[in-house]
């Protein structure tokens, strides 16, 4: 094995080590059951589907889908070597966020993301940056869009917390 080669395998070794280190041992890339996200949301859902991790640095991403009949529920959860970074993930969000008054874990909704608007919520525990979004037709009709987000998000922010 030549030098370089093997400085490069041994760097790419130890940043798959300390980025599944940082790994809360609860820690569940689709966390929630097809039953809990029903009663929350009011639609039947498939059981969620992880994509594989990406890792870059410090960092793990984890993304998982839940299908209903006209849209999804997307978690998306980013794991930090440092809690300090997790809390800081959410301050490249697209648009604003607008903190939700008295929440434990400091959550905020998404808003103003351009065309791309989706009910979605945001917050941090420990070294994990969470993102539930909601993909797809969500709404009846264009008329009861604005309402049905803003009811859409408030029962996103209920969700059992994780991890």
């Amino acid at each position: 094995m030549n030098r370089m080669f093997r400085s490069a395998w041994i760097a790419a070794t130890l940043l798959v080590s300390t980025a599944a280190l940082a790994q809360p041992a609860n820690f569940k890339p689709c966390p929630f059951s097809a039953a809990e996200l029903q009663t929350a949301l009011g639609a039947k859902f498939t059981d969620g589907k992880a994509n594989p991790p990406l890792s870059a640095g410090t960092l793990t991403m984890h993304t998982c889908r839940y299908e209903s009949k006209n849209y999804s529920v997307q978690v998306q959860s980013q794991v930090y070597q440092n809690p300090a970074d997790a809390k800081k993930a959410t301050m490249i969000a697209a648009g604003k966020l607008v903190p939700i008054p008295n929440d434990p874990d400091g959550a905020a909704y998404q808003e103003g993301q351009g065309d791309n608007t989706d009910p979605s919520v945001h917050y941090s525990r420990g070294n994990v940056a969470i993102n539930l979004r909601i993909l797809g037709i969500y709404y009846k009709d264009s008329a009861s869009k604005k309402a049905e987000l803003l009811a859409t998000r408030e029962k996103l922010a209920k969700l059992r917390r994780v991890p």
